[in-house]
């Protein structure tokens, strides 16, 4: 076997044994697991019923799956390639018509349900209304220390400018902000279903991709929070379905523009959510293991994809510079957040690696000395993971990512409350306006009832994940680009500043995973029926004549 064969298997073998541990304590321990208290999702029922619930669904679809089979076999044998191509074609426009509809939709809920959201989100919208009336951002501290904010801010004011100036624009100009938020849902999930339907080479699993998609981010009430994890959520998968269609791909010209589509992507997610550079990272990662398994044809792919890589991060810094500018920031790079600083607070025990005031305050006692604070934050977070030890920093790290995976709403219930209200005149204020906020709004009536349904289907999607780790070795090479993108947003979360919000980011390419782990269970249900029904019959003995 090949070293890139034994590095792929590594992957999957290490997704197994960091995922395992955490998907138990969600499912059998879920809220009494002992971290941060404010970040604890309030459902009608324990997990471990949703997970028997979700178990039931897995076992449907497996039940489905094998029925149909023969139907799927006999249709597949009569396609010409042609006629595929076309059903191929007409099965992408509905989809693409379902996630249209799903963007009218989300419009509506948008306008029921709007309100200002506190913390970053609340900044950021100050500071793009400030700059369109005209007052440069000078120096601004926040912008400064959070620097990744920075390109969400000039977006933001780009598109306040862009609906004054439309004609009749209905609404309170700020109302586009989540129109776009909308939209950008809608193209997360069309690529969500794509990758899926590229990955598996069927439609009944992409169709499920759908339906579960449609469950989370699809109703997330996360659309009205015109920030960084809404706006960078198509990119991600986006860089993931243009990579697999690069491996696909025949003629060296599908290659490259394939390849240049992934990378232009993931860069332009990551100047969005600094976090997306995972799937970046993913994409070079297996490329390099390509390399390991047959040099000679890919080793030409790999150095444009570096040379490509290192320009598109030269762009991005250029282009960050000119926001800046445009902006009129006066940017102080020594107060600029780290890694170090990310790592310091995720190390956190009063908030289980979530966002700590006592922590950020290390930026007022270093203010002019970036490498001195960045030293001091190694040094401290260095500390506590030695205070703990060995075993007791593996125990911290499971509880925090039992905090991270435990939210299907991601940290909705948590994260939010009522800032402000949007204008009275948005919303239609009738049956559909009360019924929409007693389901979305913080404090709702039947907000129990939303979190409830949104963890059934985030345990059902957390399981699927896990059902990857089950891929047939001729499969892999295939899912590899998921399964090292999945490690990589999970130890980011592991290791860094944590919480369940920074996952919605990431779920059209966790929903396309999911998919493709539960059509490994699909795939082994399936076996294990088929040698049931071929075993080969004993012969009598003679204590049976």
């Amino acid at each position: 076997m090949k070293l890139g064969n034994h590095v792929i298997r590594f992957f999957y073998i290490l997704m197994g044994i960091v995922f395992f541990p955490v998907l138990f304590c969600v499912i059998f321990i879920g809220n009494r697991m002992d971290y941060n208290e404010g970040l604890k999702l309030a459902a009608l029922v324990p997990n471990y019923v949703l997970f028997a619930i979700a178990l039931l669904g897995i076992a449907v679809i497996c039940l489905l799956a094998e029925v149909t089979k023969k139907a799927r076999q006999k249709f597949k044998a009569g396609r010409t390639e042609d006629n595929g191509i076309r059903l191929d074609l007409i099965f992408d426009i509905v989809l693409a018509a379902v996630f249209i509809l799903l963007f009218f939709v989300n419009v509506r809920i948008a306008k029921e349900t709007a309100f200002l959201l506190p913390w970053d989100v609340g900044v950021v919208r100050a500071e793009a209304l400030r700059i369109t009336e005209g007052i440069p951002a000078g120096y601004s501290v926040y912008l400064s220390v959070y620097s990744n904010n920075v390109p969400m801010v000039y977006i933001l004011k780009e598109l306040y400018n862009m609906a004054a100036e439309l004609k009749g624009y209905p609404h309170v100009y700020e109302f586009l902000w989540l129109q776009v938020n909308c939209g950008l849902i809608s193209i997360g999930g069309f690529f969500s279903c794509l990758a899926v339907k590229k990955l598996t080479g069927k439609f009944l699993p992409a169709v499920f991709a759908l339906l579960l998609y449609l469950a989370l981010p699809g109703i997330s009430p996360w659309k009205i929070a015109p920030y960084t994890d809404t706006y960078g959520i198509a990119f991600p998968v986006m860089c993931i379905y243009f990579y697999i269609c690069y491996k696909d791909a025949k003629s060296a010209g599908g290659k490259y523009l394939f390849i240049i589509l992934a990378l232009v992507s993931g860069t332009a997610g990551g100047l969005i959510k600094p976090s997306a550079y995972i799937v970046v990272i993913a994409v070079l990662g297996v490329e390099c293991i390509g390399c390991l398994m047959d040099w000679r044809r890919n080793w030409k792919y790999l150095l444009a994809e570096a040379v490509l890589a290192a320009a598109l991060l030269f762009a991005k810094n250029a282009c960050v510079d000119y926001m800046m500018e445009d902006i009129g920031l006066d940017f102080n790079p020594e107060i600029e957040a780290g890694w170090q600083n990310y790592f310091y607070m995720g190390l956190n025990e009063e908030t289980t690696g979530s966002y700590h005031p006592g922590d950020a305050g290390i930026f007022g006692e270093f203010q002019t000395d970036k490498r001195a604070r960045n030293e001091a934050a190694l040094e401290r977070a260095l500390v506590r993971i030695k205070e703990r030890g060995a075993f007791g920093t593996l125990y911290y790290w499971l509880r925090k990512m039992t905090m991270v995976f435990n939210d299907g709403t991601f940290g909705w219930r948590g994260e939010v409350w009522i800032n402000e209200d949007y204008p009275e005149e948005l919303a239609g204020n009738d049956g559909i306006t009360y019924a929409l906020r007693d389901m979305l709004w913080p404090g709702g009536s039947h907000m129990g009832r939303y979190n409830t349904f949104s963890q059934l289907a985030w345990i059902f999607c957390i399981v699927g994940i896990f059902g990857i780790c089950f891929c047939p070795g001729e499969q892999r090479e295939r899912y590899a680009v998921a399964v090292v993108s999945f490690l990589g947003i999970f130890f980011y979360q592991m290791l860094f500043e944590a919480r369940a919000r920074y996952l919605l980011v990431f779920f059209p390419v966790l929903g396309a995973l999911s998919i493709c782990g539960i059509w490994q269970y699909v795939y082994w249900v399936g076996e294990l029926l088929r040698r049931r029904r071929f075993r080969p019959q004993k012969k009598p003995g003679r204590g049976d004549l």
